[in-house]
């Protein structure tokens, strides 16, 4: 098996949101608010892909399992 088999995309999503998170702040620490924003947009796409399809909440710091609604 290969190493990119054993990923879950929820994981790698996961990873990637931490990822877009920092730039943001750095990019907003900067000046760049644009650049920030944008960012930021794809940020809630992830979010909004993994509160929608695996039940999993952005509560600020971390993902949480939410009960079905």
């Amino acid at each position: 098996m290969r190493s990119w088999e054993k990923r879950d995309i929820v994981d790698v999503l996961k990873d990637h949101h931490t990822d877009l998170n920092k730039a943001s702040k750095e990019l907003a620490n900067g000046g760049d608010n644009e650049g920030s924003n944008e960012i930021d947009n794809d940020a809630i796409v992830i979010e909004n892909y993994l509160e929608t399809e695996h039940n999993l909440e952005w509560d600020g710091i971390q993902f949480l399992k939410i009960e079905n609604k």
